[in-house]
């Protein structure tokens, strides 16, 4: 599945308040990107047709499996990114947080898993040599148990 980077801001978010609060609304995600409802419900409908989400306009906003799926990848991703600017070259965090976005959006899922496996080696965390895949829901619960 390729989504935009846009795409996986919004798919981000709402996986967020799902697990957060159990519940998906327009307002809350408006409020989150501090986006128009209308740039919101556009959105929706094109993460829709993604089949990623199910909504009825007004009704709720409910994530697919799929969308679940590729939520959490989107979320371990921008992590695995996250650590290696901070913590292996030093970037502010608040810098850091507005660029792996940016660069996880630009990276292969090898690259991602090549970056997985030198930043948490790097750290002395674990070793990835396991054979680590983004893509494995066990790989992605295994390091987070870590």
């Amino acid at each position: 599945m390729t989504l935009t980077q846009v795409q996986e801001e919004y798919l981000k978010i709402m996986y967020i308040l799902e697990q957060t609060k159990k519940e998906i609304r327009v307002t809350d995600i408006a409020e989150r990107l501090e986006k128009s409802k209308a740039s919101v419900n556009s959105a929706i409908n094109a993460l829709k047709e993604e089949g990623v989400l199910e909504y009825e306009p007004y009704g709720k906003i409910e994530l697919t499996d799929q969308g679940r799926k590729e939520a959490r990848k989107i979320v371990e991703a921008n992590d695995i990114v996250k650590l290696f600017l901070t913590e292996i070259i030093g970037i502010k965090e608040d810098i850091a947080d507005s660029e792996a976005g940016k660069m996880k959006s630009a990276l292969s899922d090898d690259s991602i898993n090549k970056l997985a496996r030198y930043t948490y080696k790097t750290l002395g965390l674990v070793d990835l040599n396991c054979g680590y895949d983004i893509n494995n829901d066990n790989c992605v619960k295994c390091i987070r148990k870590k």
